[in-house]
């Protein structure tokens, strides 16, 4: 880690004890500090371009959702990508078969339920639902209420299949049907928070 390895060290000292799945926190802080390291390369840059554009046209409301969003668009593709839990940003290709997909919905979910670890299958559809509720919200900050659902639903299904993808060529994670239903979902979900917060502003 280049930035939060102390504070891992620290949380693993105080509940190395009584966490069991510490490997899934040493994930999101793993993905958190790679995120940081992009995110502050991505604020060079955007700092840069700003000398060249005229001050009127800069509107900094939505230039800090703008990079909010991008913020959240790394830290989503570390933990579902890039981790490999190493010091590098490099990925492989790795050829195996297309039967490694799982296309048949729902059956693997409900097995974890019926099988497995509660946890872990609390994890699975609830945790691909959660990180993709910002992406929803953030379709309803930009482009509305009118247009927001359509492109929750668009953009969520896009971004799924892509990270799906993704993670079959990079092996990088199993690519399942159901993570695109739960991703669609979720992003839907987000732009509906977004609506009902709105709502409750004009009131």
């Amino acid at each position: 880690m280049y930035l939060l390895g102390p504070f891992y060290r620290w949380i693993v000292e105080i509940f190395a004890d009584r966490v069991n799945h510490l490997p899934l926190v040493r994930l999101f802080i793993f993905s958190l500090d790679h995120a940081i390291v992009l995110f502050i390369g991505w604020l060079i840059v955007w700092s840069i371009s700003l000398l060249f554009r005229k001050r009127k046209r800069i509107v900094w409301k939505w230039e800090l959702y703008r990079n909010l969003f991008i913020f959240y668009l790394i830290l989503l593709s570390q933990v579902t990508i890039f981790r490999n839990l190493d010091e590098s940003f490099t990925v492989e290709f790795v050829m195996h078969p297309l039967s490694d997909i799982m296309w048949v919905p729902f059956v693997d979910s409900i097995k974890l339920f019926m099988q497995g670890s509660i946890f872990a299958a609390y994890y699975n559809v609830v945790g691909n639902i959660v990180w993709f509720m910002p992406l929803g919200f953030f379709c309803g900050m930009l482009y509305g209420s009118k247009k927001g659902e359509s492109r929750s639903l668009k953009y969520g299904f896009l971004t799924s299949f892509f990270i799906e993808f993704a993670q079959f060529i990079f092996y990088t994670g199993v690519s399942h049907i159901d993570d695109i239903i739960c991703n669609v979902l979720g992003s839907w979900l987000g732009f509906l928070l977004y609506r009902l917060i709105k709502k409750r502003r004009k009131k």
